[in-house]
């Protein structure tokens, strides 16, 4: 091992033994990770992360570098979490087309929810910048078959679209959405689901009406996701409007 990754390893062991027991029996297993995992709560790695390691007293270009190295070499997944955090709070001390650069081939790595989420905050943050760049990228990984890549297509256009200042055209959003409206991936539907729920936040009319246009076919589990945050009322008439829909298909 690395003597930088012996490092981070020894003090996530350290900070194991004084952790408290996390909410969910099996983390790793709900996280869907097949990475090394210590266990620790997002406030204890926070708090490891905020103290900083033997290098982060050097300039921020190495240390992405080495936040870069450690992200493909390692397979300790709060080490992996770490790296994410570092670009993430981090983000404008660069040029966008230098982290971007970096972090686009990190998806390839990704096996789990929590780890995509946090890529798709970065992309989304880049894709205000260097919408061109960003989308013609998403426009490939839409049509990957890797699911990470199709579902980063997705939640890495809006992530939380509260967050945004700039917002592309629901026309662009809606052709990333419908090319995997059918997919059989459950975490890509996921993606869809979050994707309808935060493009309806900012395109109420559109959204509802593309939600409609589908709502026989839409998976259930993006189904679920993308009405959640609708009134009771709203949500009541859309599920009576696909339970009809659906009667309809063939068998």
């Amino acid at each position: 091992m690395e003597p930088i990754q012996k490092e981070i390893t020894e003090l996530l062991l350290l900070s194991a033994k004084t952790e408290k027991p996390a909410k969910y029996k099996d983390l790793k297993k709900y996280i869907g990770t097949n990475y090394d995992f210590t266990g620790l709560s997002v406030p204890t790695q926070r708090a490891i992360f905020k103290k900083g390691f033997s290098f982060s007293g050097l300039l921020a270009a190495k240390q992405l570098e080495i936040w870069d190295m450690l992200w493909k070499t390692s397979n300790q997944y709060e080490i992996m979490t770490f790296a994410l955090m570092f670009v993430s709070r981090q983000l404008k001390a660069f040029e966008p087309v230098v982290i971007w650069d970096i972090t686009r081939e990190w998806v390839g790595k990704v096996d789990n929810w929590a780890h995509s989420d946090q890529l798709s905050t970065i992309y989304a943050d880049l894709l205000e910048i260097e919408p061109d760049l960003i989308y013609a990228q998403y426009s490939i990984w839409n049509k990957s078959i890797n699911p990470w890549e199709r579902r980063q297509s997705l939640v890495g256009l809006l992530n939380y679209s509260k967050l945004r200042k700039k917002i592309l055209p629901f026309e662009k959003l809606s052709l990333m959405l419908l090319v995997l409206l059918k997919d059989e991936n459950y975490f890509v539907q996921k993606g869809v689901g979050w994707t309808l729920r935060e493009m309806g936040n900012v395109y109420p009319d559109e959204t509802l009406a593309l939600l409609t246009g589908n709502i026989a076919i839409i998976n259930p589990t993006a189904f679920t996701a993308a009405i959640e945050k609708l009134t009771i009322a709203n949500k009541e008439q859309l599920k009576q409007l696909r339970k009809a829909a659906r009667k309809k298909l063939p068998e």
